[in-house]
């Protein structure tokens, strides 16, 4: 087997001494090609040049997961079909929730030697994603407010700050109290408009996110194996969103209040906004937009990871 290893070197939980267990767990089990990402976008190109030349059997991706998107976005830039390399992930960012959905260890060196087994016996997992106009997400879309707090974050980022729960945390308290007044409009085949949305999240798996150690559970039925799930707002009241996100982040399955809509297994949809609005996938900022359209792509990728354990289906 051979594999690309695409670094990149900015990201907040990466360095030399990371970089250097990764390729040593590789080592013996693959023939190994190492490429570091130079700016935004460049991952992608890695990728997608690694895919159309057909040089290796596995892409992995160093890096939190706004890297491992523009991985994944590479290597389905021709659409999915039979000749794309599997996806590999070493945890290396702040939050690595695409990582962690797939049940790999927090701890660096545990998730490397993990890494290592998968590819020495091939063991793979196939899972379906999402697409928000011309770009695929793994996990999640954001449209609204946690896509304002997630370009806000980055922006610092960029400025020398480094990323960190409690920066996360004073950034979206600082969002919460001024709320964008900007309203959309939801359109789903078979259903009515959905009026009046100030947020949208788009799940393609469970938990949407973390704070720390605690997962937040907007959409506890979200999967790999099924189509899109939604949660979205019609109110961003700071006390009644605090309340909402206490409940996420509960033992118990999130069950949508006033105000409040959660749809399962939906194959695509439409988003209009009154004016632009933030939009995020997988925790990567893109911008603002006035309409988009998502849309699921069932089996789209191969995954380095054990099969899914079966779970009884919340309740």
């Amino acid at each position: 087997m051979s594999a690309l290893v695409v670094v990149n070197p900015h990201a907040t939980g990466v360095d030399r001494a990371r970089r250097d267990c990764l390729l040593d767990a590789l080592r013996g089990v693959t023939r190994t090609e190492l490429a570091e990402t130079t700016g935004r976008g460049h991952a992608v190109a890695l990728a997608r040049d690694a895919m159309r030349g057909r040089t290796v059997d596995v892409v992995v991706a160093l890096g939190g997961d706004g890297t491992v998107n523009e991985v994944a976005n590479g290597l389905l830039s021709d659409g999915a079909h039979g000749r794309v390399p599997a996806l590999g992930v070493a945890p290396g960012g702040a939050t690595n929730v695409f990582a962690r959905s797939l049940g790999l260890p927090r701890d660096f060196r545990a998730a490397a030697q993990v890494l290592r087994c998968h590819v020495r016996a091939a063991r793979y997992r196939t899972i379906g994603v999402g697409r928000v106009d011309e770009r695929y997400f793994l996990f999640a879309a954001g449209v609204g407010l946690d896509a304002a707090i997630v370009a806000d974050v980055e922006a610092q980022r960029l400025r020398g700050r480094r990323s960190s729960l409690s920066r996360t945390a004073g950034t979206a308290v600082r969002h919460l109290l001024v709320p964008s007044s900007a309203e959309m409009r939801l359109e789903r085949p078979g259903f009515g408009p959905c009026h009046g949305i100030r947020w949208l999240v788009v799940s393609n798996s469970d938990p949407w996110t973390y704070v720390g150690h605690r997962p937040l559970r907007a959409t506890p039925r979200a999967s790999f194996d099924t189509r899109l799930d939604l949660y979205a707002r019609r109110t961003t009241d700071p006390l009644a969103l605090i309340r909402s996100v206490a409940r996420m982040a509960g033992r118990t399955p999130h069950e949508p209040r006033a105000g409040e809509l959660v749809a399962h297994d939906v194959d695509r949809f439409t988003v209009l906004s009154d004016r632009p609005v933030p939009v995020h996938v997988d925790g990567d900022p893109l911008g603002h937009r006035g309409q988009l359209r998502f849309a699921s792509v069932p089996r789209a990728l191969r995954v380095l990871a054990p099969p899914p354990l079966a779970q009884e289906e919340p309740a």
